[in-house]
Order: structure tokens, then sequence, then C-alpha cells
């Protein structure tokens, strides 16, 4: 096993491949990376220093983040290799400070390995474990990794067929709480279940682990909500819809009375009311969206989250929309807070607002 000299230089990153150019280039503004493909939409980068975390969420399109602090060549048929692994690991983070521990495959095909190995893991630190994290919390993490403290310290390993790297992190830090950034959203009604739905959802993640929480927002303004997907997980959490399209919605959703359904166009809601958050999925040019979307943020109150979707019609004019779109949300007295390509986000981008 290596031991990686140049800690929190080197670090695996999730990147859906038809971004990728675009990632790269993002981080090569300031000088040029080592980016290297370990295959399923992982990369490696070896930064010159140690890269701030600002730096890495304005790459936008990586879904994961893990800073590789120790590094050794997979050999799983190799006798004894797990616990050789586990006991590596312990010589060389036996004190760290950590309370929980994530193993998982690149390329899916080692999930027996990573489980195994997770379990060797948790024995052989399980003393200094107790002391963070009782068996009970490990076990509802396991299950629920929303669950997680957002700084919490993990010990994250990810392995390949050909090399496996472990090192220290945080949900906050990697950008997501489920491991390699693979969030598999299973929405409240199956017979309206929707990819938006699952946006929406790792939306209000991806605010949490900002340290923003949108419990308080009971009252949102949605633009683009047929056909009632991200309207149906709102009115699960209790909150009150006023849901904008020009297309039809599920009956059911329509009929609940914390759903105000508004069949026009977006440019035409000119109710006079104050919301506590805006969810826009709007469909077409990026430029229209931006631009009705902002101007809806007149109707939010002071402190109100934007949570806004941009389409990604062209990757060659996405920096030109980009750019457009925080213009247009500047102009109407919003802060721009960052934007992240979602796990189940596809040819768009989400960006998040705050009303000043």
């Amino acid at each position: 096993m290596t031991l990686n000299k140049n800690d929190s230089v080197l670090w695996l990153a999730h990147v859906a491949k038809e971004f990728f150019p675009a990632w790269q280039d993002r981080l090569n503004r300031s000088e040029k990376q080592t980016i290297k493909s370990l295959g399923h939409n992982f990369y490696s980068v070896q930064f010159s220093s140690t890269p701030t975390r600002g730096y890495l969420s304005e790459s936008i399109f990586s879904r994961y983040w893990l800073p590789v602090q120790y590094m050794w060549p997979t050999k799983c048929e190799e006798k004894g290799y797990i616990e050789k692994c586990a006991q590596g690991l312990l010589a060389k983070f036996k004190d760290k400070n950590f309370g929980n521990v994530v193993v998982f495959s690149l390329d899916r095909k080692q999930q027996k390995l990573a489980s195994n190995l997770r379990g060797r893991i948790l024995q052989v630190f399980s003393a200094k474990l107790k002391e963070k994290s009782p068996t009970k919390l490990l076990t509802e993490w396991t299950k629920k990794p929303v669950l997680q403290p957002i700084y919490n310290q993990t010990l994250i390993v990810a392995i390949s067929d050909k090399c496996t790297w472990a090192g220290l992190s945080t949900p906050s830090e990697a950008g997501s709480f489920f491991a390699g950034g693979r969030r598999y959203v299973g929405v409240s009604n199956e017979s309206i279940a929707s990819r938006a739905a699952a946006k929406f959802v790792e939306a209000t993640e991806s605010l949490q682990l900002s340290g923003i929480k949108t419990d308080n927002a009971k009252k949102w303004l949605e633009l683009g909500a047929a056909p009632g997907g991200i309207t149906h997980e709102l009115i699960e959490k209790k909150c009150e819809v006023w849901a904008v399209d020009k297309a039809d919605m599920d009956e059911d959703i329509v009929e609940n009375p914390l759903v105000h359904f508004y069949k026009i166009d977006a440019r035409e809601f000119k109710v006079r009311m104050t919301f506590d958050a805006l969810m826009c999925d709007l469909n077409g040019p990026a430029f229209l969206s931006a631009k009705i979307c902002s101007e809806k943020t007149s109707l939010l109150r002071k402190g109100g989250i934007i949570i806004h979707t941009l389409k990604i019609h062209s990757a060659n004019e996405f920096e030109k929309d980009y750019e457009l779109t925080l213009k247009e949300f500047a102009l109407q007295n919003c802060q721009f807070l960052y934007a992240r390509h979602l796990y189940n986000n596809k040819q768009e981008v989400t960006l998040f607002f705050k009303k000043k």
C-alpha cells in the first residue's frame, strides 16, 4: 500500500461523461490539472496544491469529491486481502477523528468486496467508532444516509478493479450523503413518479448539505409543475403549493386542498401574495425560463429560496446561458448561492438562489 504524500492534493470526482469537457475546462481555468479517467464516470484529479471547497464547487459538474489520502492496488483474489486492507487502514487512520465508514464500488462489480471490507473495517475500528457513533446510529446512517450530520467526518473507501482509494471527508465536503454521489430517489407516489420529483428531493438535500434547511418553507410557488411529481413531494411535507403549468396535472393532486393549480402560461400568473420558496422547472430556451422565474421572485419573502433548473440545449452554449441566467437573477435582487449537476439531472443544471 502507498501513502499519498500530498495529502488532499489527489482527489476522486464523479462527473457525467457528456459534461466532462465543460468540467475539465472549468477545472483548468486557473492552472492545468492532471486528470485521468477511471471509468464509470469517475476521474482522478491531481492538483498542484490543495483546492478550496469554493474552487471545487465552481466546477459545477462534479457530483462527488473524495480527497485521496491512501491508495493501493485492488487484489481481491489474493488470500487475506480484506484483512490486509483493514489493517493498512487501521495503521493509517487510527489517530484520525471520524464517526462513520463508507465503502463503495466504482464499477458496481465489487459490491460484495465492498460490503465485506466495510464489515471488517468496522470491526478493527470498533473501539474508536463506539466513542463517536453507537451501533444504532451507524445502522440508521446505512439505511438512510441523509440522517448523517453534514459535517460528520467519514472514512470513505472507493474500489475499482485495478485500484482502491481511501480518504476522510464529510457529506458536505463530498457534495452528497450518498456513496459516490449516486442518489437514487424513491418518490412518494409511484403512480405519478417523475424525474422532476427525484431532482427536487435531491435539490433539497443539496441545500441541506450547504447548511440551508427548507423545513420552514410552507408556501411554494412552482413553475412548470405538470404532471405533479414535485407538487406531490411538497404536499407530503404539508406545504401549500401554487402550481403553474399549461399542461394538465394529476387529478388527485389538483383535488388536494393544499394545491392551487393555474393552467396558464407562467408569465400570466398574477396572484399577489408572498411565498417562502420558488421551484422552477420550466422547459424552453434558457434565457426565457430565467427571465420568467427571476421576475416571479418579486413574490418571495426576504431570504426565500429559489431552485431553478437551467436546461442545457447545447453544451457549446452552456457558459453563455449560465452567465445570462445569473445576470437575470442578480437584476431581481437575488443572491446566487451555487450550481450543481445533480445525479438526477440530465441535460440540465440546478441553480440555487436566495432573495435578498
